[in-house]
């Protein structure tokens, strides 16, 4: 008998067909069944597919990525470097309750200038900073936002300086006119009292944003911005001036004159007076900060 080819292959893809079919039923079935849904053994758990309970997709939502976590006193530490008005500095954070930090940190920095002119003066002068400081990071919200009580430790701004005034140029202390002598020219010395900016220990309260060790499940880098201010106490500047000074009536020693001297003084008072707001001595920064 010849076998036509259209028939083998009809024969052939119906073959397929029902295997495949067959397949299928076994992988959407149990091996040994139930029996039929009835009325009596008819329940939500023989029609609602299984999943997590709602407890169980709560825990999951709460341990997501971008959900904060709990951290247990001292289990992570957070550093930043940060650049402000105190100079160049670094701070290390570690969590000590949920919403709560304890950070520290130093600032340093040193400027110096040579023969700047200002108001007749010609200054050759360094400006210093070194601080330590230790604050309490609190954060009242579900955000970067914080409020931070502290202290400075050690507080070691100053500056130092000379003011030379040129032979034959004028300057005035408390509204009295000085000429520097040819021969010995007129020396302005600046200092600090207590050879710093304020008292050695201040308070200092802060705000800002960013949390250098941040709650988030996977969050490691954060940029924290800092303002506010330490009570330093009112900065006392010292004047002492040296050299020779002429008039019309001719030239002295001003260490030696009584009236100079008390102008020194009257001079150094205004200066103070001056900057006494920097009582209040400002705290601005921002950094960059990584949590290990």
């Amino acid at each position: 008998m010849k076998i036509q080819p259209f028939a083998v292959v009809s024969f052939i893809a119906i073959v397929v067909f029902s295997v495949n079919h067959a397949a299928a039923q076994d992988s959407t079935s149990p091996a040994s069944g139930p029996a039929p849904a009835t009325a009596s053994n008819f329940s939500s758990s023989n029609v609602l597919p299984e999943g997590p309970s709602v407890a169980d997709s709560r825990g999951q939502e709460q341990a997501g990525p971008d959900r904060e976590t709990a951290m247990r006193p001292f289990s992570a530490l957070g550093v930043d470097v940060k650049f402000g008005v105190g100079g160049i500095g670094f701070d290390v954070a570690t969590p000590l309750v949920a919403k709560l930090n304890l950070r520290g940190g130093a600032s340093f920095f040193s400027y110096t200038v040579n023969n700047l002119s200002e108001d007749g003066f010609n200054i050759d002068g360094t400006l210093t900073f070194r601080s330590v400081n230790a604050s309490l990071d609190w954060y009242p919200f579900h955000n970067g936002f914080r409020i931070s009580p502290g202290v400075t430790l050690y507080n070691g701004n100053r500056f130092s300086g000379n003011a030379f005034v040129p032979p034959g140029d004028t300057i005035t202390l408390n509204d009295t006119d000085y000429t520097s002598s040819p021969t010995d020219p007129l020396v302005a010395a600046f200092s600090n009292q207590n050879n710093r900016f304020g008292n050695a220990v201040a308070p200092s309260i802060t705000t800002g944003w960013g949390n250098i060790v941040p709650r988030a499940r996977g969050s490691h880098w954060s940029v924290p911005f800092e303002i506010g201010f330490q009570y330093i106490s009112p900065p006392k500047v010292l004047l002492n001036l040296t050299g020779t000074a002429c008039s019309s009536d001719g030239c002295g020693d001003v260490q030696s004159d009584p009236t100079t001297q008390a102008n020194v003084l009257a001079q150094q008072n205004i200066i103070n007076s001056d900057i006494y707001e920097l009582r209040f001595y400002p705290i601005v920064s921002i950094g960059v900060g990584y949590k290990f």
